[in-house]
Order: structure tokens, then sequence, then C-alpha cells
């Protein structure tokens, strides 16, 4: 109001074109829901290529021991019959 800037100048308003058009635009912040939904997609996508690797290699290791035993001991197949008949039992 009482102090007020004189208008610039046609060739002042030009020159600043120059110079913005010249620089890049700052990067826009992201809001705490934009982060929280990076920080999400990242744990995902982290989740999913670590589920990918893991569950082979543990699959594998089971493999590994079963070869390493020789087959399924029978007590571990009696056990499992018995936890079976008794589970059909109750109903």
């Amino acid at each position: 109001m009482w102090f007020r800037r004189k208008p610039e100048s046609v060739w002042a308003q030009d020159g600043e074109a120059a110079t913005q058009a010249a620089a890049p635009a700052p990067k826009e912040k992201l809001g705490w829901f934009e982060q929280r939904a990076k920080r999400r997609r990242r744990r995902k996508v982290f989740e999913e290529v670590l589920g990918w690797i893991l569950v082979p290699g543990l699959l594998y290791l089971l493999w590994l021991a079963y070869q390493a035993v020789g087959g399924v001991p029978k007590e571990i197949v009696d056990f499992g019959q018995e936890l079976i008949g008794l589970a059909l039992k109750s109903f």
C-alpha cells in the first residue's frame, strides 16, 4: 500500500524469462501421504524379491535334507497318520 515497487521494465522481464527457461524447475516436495505410499511401494517390492529368493532356497534345503536322510522316516509318517486319524475321529 504505502511502499509500492516500480513495475519492471520490459527488458528486465525478458531477461528473467530467459533465465527461468534455462534453469531447471525445483522438485516439488512430497507430502506425508505420498512419502508413506512411496515407502509402502518400496517395502512391497522388497518383500516380493525376498520371497522369490527365499522360498526356492528353503524348498531346496528341505529337498537336500530329505535326500540326506534317505526319505521320510517311518516314525514321522506314523505320527502324521495318527494325527489325521484323531482329527477325523473328532468329527
